[in-house]
């Protein structure tokens, strides 16, 4: 690679060898982000890859100028100032650049280009600083998941400016936990963002020695959830999970490996609509789309009886989530996570409900459940999970509602049910989201609550909540292939009803109705409730 100075002379060139540099961080050497962002794994390369793209690009660019900053200004000068003086004898570029040991300032002597050092613990010096000749154009912050203070970055971010060119805020660091200020910065505020994200782990670094890339890959044995953090640079948490770590790491690093290949299939749901206004219920039919909502990893089984759990949005919360599970092999089959105002959402379970057999639906009823259930009437889906009410002064037997409500008395019993099963099922969570979620509910001391399993702060819970749902609602759908029905005429003793029933010749609606409508020997039937039970119901 050849790159030319303007201000040198005309037949001096600097030839660089591109074997110096890794392959992951090649494409970018010569360009400039406002923001560029570098993170993932220890032993990656990243930190001395950006001293070798500074020291090159301050050299054949005029009028720049660059400050590395580290929490501290003597970790800035044990690190930062040595991996730029490497950086210079590597790319022999010594006689071009004065070393000033003493002020810690290298002064190019063609430009007149400055790469200062200094650490944010001095952020009054930060602000008010002043290169030599020139503005500032280029800041490197390195190990910034050590600031605490997001407003140091805004400050530091406006301290850059230069009405004739880009200038750069490079960000780079190891591993941090999700709800460090640094997740949102990434994931949300670059995204519009002229802006170079760049994630990178051992692998990508061909200088590392085999030593050091055994051990580091032997966590994967080890501690899988440290492997998954420290080795593959992905965002951490700062509590102990709940859920087991090491087994959601091992499962999210099959799943990655396994979407990489063949990613899943994303689908809406759409209706035709009558006026132009109401939706025909039974138009519904799914179609594939890149923005679908839904995630489908296992196509629906004929016969084969599924369970749609879901946990509307409330309290500020404005996810709603929808988790599907094979009755029979327990597997996570679908996941439907969407921003959707109410009406649209309500929309796309119920076509996901029918998608996979009409399938056992049990939404949460605490928050927007009510308008759910409402709107599945509406549409004529009956399928409903049925919680029990106790008897008591007025209600002598026992009172058959729709819906499943979380209380406080029933929210640690069916989070430890969920713990309990993931310790079994692991391998038959297919959604990374939900494993993300999982990882990121910690076990938390509240004033008033005491011990607490919740999301750490900043992260969501409703794909956690609506799997605890969707297994709580198991109970009362088929466990097996469900066998043809039989349209319930004629007349049937009660033994022969309970048989049916248990057979799946008929559905508990139809039995709820027949009894109902028909009397044996003179008498009613015996109550629903007596058919069939739940032993999950808790209000």
């Amino acid at each position: 690679m050849a790159m030319r100075n303007p201000k040198l002379p005309q037949d001096i060139y600097l030839n660089i060898d591109t074997s110096i540099f890794n392959k992951k961080f090649l494409p970018y050497l010569n360009k400039f982000f406002e923001y560029e962002v570098y993170y993932g794994g220890q032993g990656s390369g990243k930190s001395f890859y950006i001293s070798q793209k500074k020291v090159l690009q301050l050299t054949v660019t005029p009028k720049r100028n660059m400050i590395c900053l580290r929490k501290q200004s003597t970790d800035c000068y044990d690190s930062c100032w040595g991996q730029m003086l490497t950086a210079i004898e590597q790319l022999k570029l010594s006689p071009f650049w004065n070393i000033n040991r003493s002020d810690h300032i290298l002064r190019n002597t063609v430009n007149g280009n400055c790469i200062y050092f200094d650490g944010v613990d001095k952020i009054e010096n930060i602000k008010s600083f002043k290169p030599e000749k020139g503005n500032l154009t280029d800041v490197w912050y390195e190990e910034v998941s050590e600031e605490d203070i997001r407003a140091n970055i805004l400050d530091i971010d406006g301290r850059i400016r230069d009405e004739f060119q880009k200038c750069s805020l490079i960000l780079s660091f190891n591993p941090t936990y999700r709800q460090h200020w640094l997740f949102e910065f990434v994931n949300v505020f670059l995204k519009d963002k002229d802006s170079l994200v760049l994630h990178s782990t051992h692998w990508d670094n061909k200088f590392l020695s085999d030593a050091y890339r055994q051990k580091t890959e032997s966590l994967k044995y080890d501690d899988p959830y440290r492997y998954q953090v420290y080795c593959l640079g992905e965002w951490g948490i700062t509590g102990k999970t709940v859920f087991n770590a090491n087994k959601i790491a091992e499962r999210m690093r099959d799943l990655q490996d396994q979407y990489a290949r063949t990613p899943p299939k994303k689908i809406d749901f759409k209706y035709e609509r009558k006026d132009n206004v109401h939706v025909i219920p039974e138009s519904v039919l799914p179609y594939e789309t890149d923005s679908g909502e839904t995630n489908v990893y296992v196509e629906p089984v004929p016969k084969h009886p599924y369970v749609v759990s879901v946990d509307t949005a409330g309290e500020g919360v404005d996810y709603y989530a929808a988790q599907v599970l094979d009755n029979i092999t327990g597997e996570q089959v679908a996941v439907f996570h969407s921003v959707r105002a109410p009406d649209e959402a309500v929309l796309q379970v119920y076509g996901l409900a029918k998608y996979y057999n009409n399938a056992l639906m049990v939404p949460e009823i605490n928050f927007d459940g009510a308008y759910l259930l409402y709107k599945c009437k509406e549409l004529g889906y009956d399928n409903m999970y049925r919680r029990t009410t106790s008897p008591d002064d007025t209600i002598q037997s026992y009172e058959q509602k729709y819906g499943f409500r979380t209380t406080s008395g029933n929210r640690m019993f069916m989070l430890s049910v969920l713990k309990e099963w993931t310790e079994a099922n692991m391998n038959k969570i297919n959604d990374l989201g939900t494993l993300n979620e999982m990882l990121t509910f910690t076990l938390q001391v509240k004033k008033m609550k005491g011990i607490w399993w919740g999301a750490e702060a900043g992260a969501h819970d409703d794909r956690v909540m609506a799997l605890a749902i969707c297994l709580q609602g198991r109970e009362q759908q088929e466990m097996a292939e469900i066998p043809e029905k039989i349209p319930m005429t004629g007349f049937f003793y009660p033994e022969e009803l309970e048989m049916g029933l248990a057979a799946g010749r008929f559905t508990y609606e139809d039995v709820y109705e027949y009894k109902k409508t028909h009397m044996f020997c003179g008498q009613k039937y015996s109550d629903i409730g007596t058919v069939r039970g739940n032993r999950y119901a808790r209000d």
